[in-house]
């Protein structure tokens, strides 16, 4: 492996500070902001209708914006930086703003601004990923994302609850300035390399070009597998996420504090374990260590569907924060592999597309599973069926996965 096939520590943190910044956003944003609009409505559809929005504008923008971010390119800021400058301020405005409004639908309008700006700046981000990262480093970048992604997600639900309760707008207002500042020195400190001419896509209509995505995964069999995988990785902690502290509570008789306490085990075993399969999946490749962390994140799922006590759930749920780092930091790292290099814009979108609708389809599943095994099981042991259902998804997509991993350990 050659110098060129390598990023230093450094380059890959300064890469994926953003991360930090807009996972601890929707974090934010999905934990805290259902708080203040419990204020203005008794309708717990209205409440999820407004968070839930995240979902729509995932399915809407990020195919169109990433064939856009393919067909340009600005001498000064490259073709994925200037969909990061233009929609950071919209990001950041409308989380420091959303705190501050008056009623149900203003906040709604804030959050769905956040949401749409939320989806045009991630999916460029994503790819420019690849652009700037050497392919032996590929799957290290990964990690370090998902250990960004984690403490995000730390930063989102645990420190920021801390600011909500001594100043419900102090964790917003510092979110929006994290956004800005981390997005700025990315923007400044990351070069974005000039794509070879005959690697532009060819001047057709933008919807044109949204069209042959979808004729192209159709086509692509390995392509069109895996983004089903995809759906289903995503699909498992989008189930597992409404309903989990609902679990612990009623049925491993649990308080919310120590809840939250196993939560916070979950996360930093999910950001040691990111860091540690992009190391490993970069060394031994990328689909051998993603099969071994699904069959990891099965074990935790079944585990979990057992479990009866608060006390083994320590012992046994980092279990499935393990797998499930892996299984949530790989999907990308492989895909680069998969997706022409002329079309990486396009295909992060799909790829961003897929992931949206899991997080709209995911929790109805799991909510009507959940309805369901009311009628079998007693009491709170009804919320355990949300690991059942993961376990399922991650079973089949196992099988969707065949086939779909070419990339090999890079050669030394």
């Amino acid at each position: 492996m050659t110098d060129r096939d390598n990023m230093g520590v450094r380059q890959m943190l300064v890469l994926t500070l953003p991360t930090l910044g807009f996972a601890t956003a929707l974090s934010l944003v999905t934990t805290y902001l259902p708080v203040i609009l419990d204020r203005y409505t008794n309708s717990a559809t209205l409440i999820g209708f407004a968070i839930g929005g995240e979902g729509i504008f995932s399915a809407l923008i990020p195919v169109v914006v990433g064939v856009i971010s393919d067909r340009i390119w600005t001498e000064r800021w490259g073709r994925r930086k200037p969909f990061m400058i233009f929609a950071a301020p919209f990001m950041a405005a409308s989380l420091m703003l959303a705190p501050f409004q008056p009623g149900f639908v203003p906040i709604a309008v804030s959050t769905f601004i956040f949401f749409a700006a939320y989806h045009f700046y991630t999916s460029p981000y994503q790819s420019l990923l690849p652009d700037v990262t050497p392919s032996g480093s590929h799957g290290k970048v990964q990690g370090f994302q998902s250990f960004m992604r984690g403490g995000g997600m730390f930063m989102g639900m645990v420190i920021a609850g801390v600011l909500f309760y001594r100043w419900e707008p102090l964790p917003f207002i510092m979110c929006s300035v994290l956004i800005m500042v981390f997005t700025y020195l990315t923007v400044i400190k990351v070069k974005e390399p000039e794509p070879e001419r005959d690697l532009l896509p060819p001047r057709d209509g933008i919807w044109g070009e949204v069209k042959r995505v979808f004729q192209s995964v159709r086509q692509d069999k390995a392509i069109q597998r895996f983004m089903v995988a995809t759906f289903l990785w995503e699909s498992t902690l989008a189930g597992l996420r409404p309903f989990i502290m609902l679990y612990f509570i009623y049925a491993l008789g649990s308080t919310a504090q120590t809840g939250a306490l196993l939560l916070g085990l979950v996360g930093v075993t999910y950001m040691v374990a990111g860091i540690a399969s992009g190391y490993l999946a970069d060394k031994y490749g990328r689909a051998r260590i993603m099969r071994v962390g699904l069959w990891v994140y099965l074990g935790g799922c079944i585990l979990g569907t057992f479990l009866w006590d608060i006390k083994w759930a320590f012992i046994f749920l980092p279990i499935f924060g393990l797998g499930g780092s892996i299984v949530l930091t790989l999907p990308y790292a492989i895909l680069i592999r998969l997706m022409p290099r002329e079309h990486v814009g396009q295909f992060t979108g799909m790829f961003s597309m897929m992931r949206g609708l899991a997080n709209i389809v995911a929790p109805i599943i799991a909510g009507g599973a959940i309805d369901v095994a009311a009628n079998v099981v007693d009491g709170g042991r009804k919320y355990a069926v949300i690991w059942l259902v993961s376990g399922v998804m991650i079973a089949i997509s196992l099988f969707f996965f065949r086939g779909t991993g070419r990339d090999d350990v890079i050669q030394v």
